[in-house]
């Protein structure tokens, strides 16, 4: 029996995977899911990097502008949605191609979680609270107190992966570790192909983030905080949007607690950081294919391995 066909394209932020995918939607009939925790928000746009209206109508992208900022969105939320496009999908004869750097989601289509509490304001209020109050080092070490296995595979200074880990402690009494629904010994039903850009040269990928930034200051980064701070007259940074590298910065300066001097350098470093932890998670994945995102002939070669894939 011929399998159903899965594609992922995942890799730390600022090498090109927007790019490639652009050049890809011309070649294969593929179906573009984006796996991008800040892109799902409406009117985050330069922080985010997110396609512009033109490109979406020429490319069009799921789970793109799905929720206002002053929302929340759940990795479950996120599963439950990629499962119904992926189904629609394959009726109409598309190839599912999942895209982006946020790994908890893309490690939550083959490890799924098995009934993961809600977040409530009270449960939202708790952690926020305790992270202003004690920082985040005393939550990393109180994770690691009661859920030891979390503990090991979330880095110390990942303050929303942290949150979200203490914050399903206190809802359900139980570590988040808990919830994973134990991997099927089984074939799984798909055939799926992973690919990875994961640069080798550490140091273009910091010139590249460097460059970013610096264009989406250009752009209006900052204006564009401000026009959401009007928009959403409740938002602060205890909404997950906020959290956002870039926004969070941004954020803080608009309200007086950095300088304008200071915003660009925390952007850039904060860049570095989310690009570090995104490599680390994507060396412990599992049939990941490397290519290496700088190089001038990417293109050709990804186009190539898609292609033997599909025909196999």
């Amino acid at each position: 029996m011929n399998k159903d066909k899965r594609i992922f394209l995942l890799g730390p932020t600022a090498t090109g995977k927007t790019e490639l995918v652009k050049y890809l939607n011309d070649l294969f009939p593929i179906e573009i899911i984006s796996v991008d925790s800040a892109q799902i928000y409406k009117d985050l746009d330069i922080g985010t990097a997110k396609p512009n209206k033109k490109e979406l109508k020429k490319t069009p992208h799921h789970l793109i502008d799905i929720r206002s900022p002053i929302e929340s969105y759940s990795v479950g939320d996120f599963k439950k949605d990629v499962d119904l496009i992926v189904a629609q999908s394959l009726e109409i004869k598309k190839i599912p191609f999942l895209y982006g750097g946020t790994m908890m989601y893309f490690n939550s289509l083959e490890n799924p979680l098995d009934n993961l509490p809600v977040s409530t304001a009270t449960s939202k209020k708790q952690i926020n609270d305790e992270l202003d109050k004690f920082g985040i080092d005393f939550l990393f070490k109180k994770l690691e107190s009661v859920d030891p296995l979390s503990g090991e595979k979330i880095n110390p200074k990942d303050t929303q992966r942290i949150q979200r880990a203490l914050e399903v402690y206190y809802i359900s009494g139980k570590p988040l570790s808990s919830f994973y629904v134990n991997k099927m010994t089984t074939e799984t039903p798909y055939k799926l192909l992973k690919l990875a850009l994961l640069p080798n040269n550490r140091e273009e990928l910091h010139r590249v983030i460097e460059e970013r930034v610096e264009y989406m200051l250009k752009k209006g980064l900052i204006e564009e905080v401000e026009g959401i701070l009007s928009m959403y007259p409740s938002i602060d940074n205890s909404c997950p949007s906020l959290r956002s590298v870039g926004y969070r910065q941004t954020y803080c300066y608009l309200k007086n607690q950095i300088s304008k001097y200071e915003l660009k350098d925390r952007i850039i470093f904060a860049t570095r950081q989310l690009a570090k932890r995104q490599m680390t998670w994507m060396r412990k994945m599992e049939n990941l294919e490397i290519f290496e995102p700088f190089n001038h002939d990417l293109n050709l070669k990804v186009k190539s391995r898609i292609e033997s894939f599909l025909v196999n």
